[in-house]
């Protein structure tokens, strides 16, 4: 980075070069836009030096990505100045110092374009398939489009994370891609993983192997995989992919597979909404009822530790250093204030979702 690193992010729409001098006719037939990458040698500046400051601002100008400068043999053209306007504008100055061929350059930098491109087709064309009112012959067709050759059974896999390097990330999708029989696609959310194979024995081991080179290639993931299906519930396993992703994250766990029967997992999906918030009020105000402001956090800490410790009032003395019979009192205290004194799978099914409703809402005692 020669200057300009701020602007690294910019998006890249195509790749030119651009060794010929800038004018304002160049500018008006729009031979520049927004999102080009040129590179140049600097020859062409060598006769008139004071022209790369035309060249830098017609850039900046048109509002593209950025510069690539290669071999240094002409760098001392970008004087001090030049990196000042970069700065100060983000625009991004790269040097390449070995003699590259243009041809090899635009070769890589076409490929991660033609990726980038090929996940939002396919990112675009999954939210089909899980949000679109098709039918099930039209979820096979464009499931076909991304993978013809997409064998009997299916299961997802949905990651958080970020990949190790941007070699490892080009290698993963170089990989699924030459792939026959898997698929992996990438948004600015996570990255789904579809693997099959002809029986759920083979995915099953497909799938514990795909998920150890997660391990390896993406830092600190976070995994949520679905049941296996028949290619046909491609729908379902990409619901139930998403949804353990979430659990995983909101429990913060490494990999979690999809439980029908977790309720953490059941309130994930429902924890955004007004009926949440108002059931977590409720609870929280009906204790404020009976218990002192001073003493309404530890109450309501008690109720949470005696969750955690699946009801067991000695496990749940012993981890707060209180009196078992302290615990058992606000335990009764809060039966009386949710008036389910006499209903003990209620008050336990009440404070569980109360509990979890907290830890899903990120909410403070």
């Amino acid at each position: 980075m020669l200057a300009g690193e701020a602007g690294i992010s910019r998006k890249v729409k195509r790749v030119s070069v651009f060794d010929y001098p800038c004018n304002k006719e160049i500018l008006n037939r729009n031979t520049l836009t927004s999102g080009d990458l040129f590179i140049t040698c600097l020859e062409q500046f060598q006769v008139d030096k004071d022209g790369i400051y035309d060249y830098i601002n017609a850039l900046i100008m048109t509002d593209s990505s950025g510069l690539l400068v290669v071999t240094d043999e002409h760098i001392g053209i970008i004087t001090k100045d030049i990196e000042k306007i970069c700065n100060e504008n983000d625009f991004p100055l790269i040097l390449i110092k070995d003699d590259l061929p243009y041809a090899v350059i635009m070769d890589t930098v076409n490929q991660y374009i033609a990726i980038e491109n090929l996940n939002v087709i396919n990112t675009l064309k999954l939210d089909k398939i899980m949000y679109g009112s098709i039918s099930n012959n039209e979820k096979m067709e464009i499931l076909h489009s991304i993978k013809p050759n997409i064998a009997q059974y299916v299961r997802t896999i949905y990651v958080d994370g970020e990949f190790n390097s941007e070699i490892a990330e080009l290698k993963a999708h170089t990989s699924y891609l030459n792939n026959v029989s898997d698929i992996f696609v990438r948004n600015n959310n996570y990255k789904v993983f579809i693997l099959s194979a002809d029986n759920s024995k083979k995915l099953k081991h497909h799938s514990d192997a795909a998920a150890a080179q997660i391990k390896e290639f993406v830092n600190n993931p976070r995994v949520g995989f679905s049941r296996i299906y028949t290619r046909r519930d491609i729908g379902k396993a990409l619901e139930e992919g998403k949804c353990s992703l979430e659990t995983a994250k909101t429990m913060n766990m490494d990999f979690q597979e999809y439980d029908p029967l977790s309720v953490m997992q059941l309130l994930v999906s429902v924890r955004d909404t007004q009926e949440a918030q108002d059931f977590y009020e409720a609870y929280v105000n009906a204790v404020k009822e009976k218990v002192s402001g001073e003493n309404l956090r530890e109450v309501l800490l008690t109720m949470e530790t005696y969750v955690a410790n699946s009801g067991d009032y000695k496990v749940t003395a012993k981890v707060m250093s209180q009196h078992e019979n302290t615990i058992r009192y606000r335990v009764n205290k809060v039966k009386c204030a949710l008036n389910m004194e006499n209903d003990n799978i209620k008050f336990n099914e009440t404070i569980a979702i109360a509990v979890k409703l907290r830890i899903l809402m990120n909410k403070t005692l």
